[in-house]
């Protein structure tokens, strides 16, 4: 025999919430919480970004490619378009 719930399937129970009001001072701690999550998500993607550009680096250097090898040819011939004094 199974129970039936009253609450759909796919419906979360509420979270819990907190018996302490937001007062000033809760409200200065969880927007220092947030402000240092954002900070630290921040400091993740830039790292990540240096990391890549390591890589990518190194691989060019590893292969004997330069930029231009990396560029491509209609564009680069577009811009020698535009910057032509002609």
């Amino acid at each position: 025999m199974r129970f039936k719930s009253d609450r759909p399937a796919n419906k979360r129970p509420p979270a819990p919430t907190r018996s302490e009001p937001l007062n000033d001072q809760r409200f200065n701690d969880l927007i220092g919480k947030a402000s240092a999550f954002f900070a630290t998500f921040e400091r993740d993607l830039q790292g990540d970004r240096a990391a890549a550009i390591e890589e990518i680096n190194a691989r060019m250097v590893e292969y004997g490619l330069t930029l231009a090898d990396l560029m491509d040819p209609a564009e680069t011939a577009s811009l020698r378009r535009v910057g032509s004094p002609h």
